[in-house]
């Protein structure tokens, strides 16, 4: 193989790992936002329990 052809073949594997890293990235990211989702979620539906507890109380 020349050195042309294996500067190719380096610059090919380089490019291939940094899009499975951007790949690994956005997903993780994906992952966070919807973990946050449904946390955000969970948080409002534990309120809105709470609030519709303390109106059976209060009749």
């Amino acid at each position: 193989m020349s050195s042309n052809q294996q500067q190719n073949a380096n610059r090919n594997q380089q490019q291939q790992n940094q899009n499975q890293q951007n790949q690994q990235n956005q997903q993780n990211q994906n992952q966070q936002n919807q973990n946050q989702q449904n946390q955000n979620q969970n948080a409002q539906q534990q309120l809105g329990g709470a609030g519709s507890n303390q109106a059976a109380q209060n009749l």
